[in-house]
């Protein structure tokens, strides 16, 4: 195998920080809908699975083990039912994006790495 287990952690730390990107913002857009049911992903769950699976790679391992399920909020839901909580996804979504930025700067110096020990020069 070319890349060790770090960079397909770091690849599949990207991609979930990347779909729960989409899924806080599908919440943030859904703020007026009644009876919406905010969602959620349980990212560190996802990470653990990935990491303790031997010889898996993201694009085998990440589709199949995606759990999205309504959240509890620690607000109780608003009158037509929606609890979609707006701070709270703002600051969710505020955290992952500079998750989402670590790990991009980590896979890219892994990389920059890999191309130093290819290229030989330092």
């Amino acid at each position: 195998m070319l890349f060790d287990k770090t960079i397909g952690g770091l690849t599949a730390a990207t991609y979930y920080t990347g779909l729960r990107h989409k899924i806080i913002s599908n919440n943030i857009a859904n703020l007026d809908t009644p009876n919406y049911k905010a969602m959620d992903i349980s990212f560190r769950d996802q990470l653990e699975m990935f990491m303790k699976a031997k010889g898996s790679t993201p694009a085998v391992l990440l589709p199949p083990t995606l759990i999205l399920a309504p959240y509890q909020s620690d607000q109780r839901p608003r009158i037509e039912l929606n609890t979609v909580d707006i701070d709270q996804e703002l600051a969710k979504l505020a955290q992952n994006t500079i998750l989402h930025n670590t790990y991009l700067q980590l896979l890219g110096s892994k990389f920059r790495i890999l191309k130093t020990g290819i290229s030989g020069n330092i």
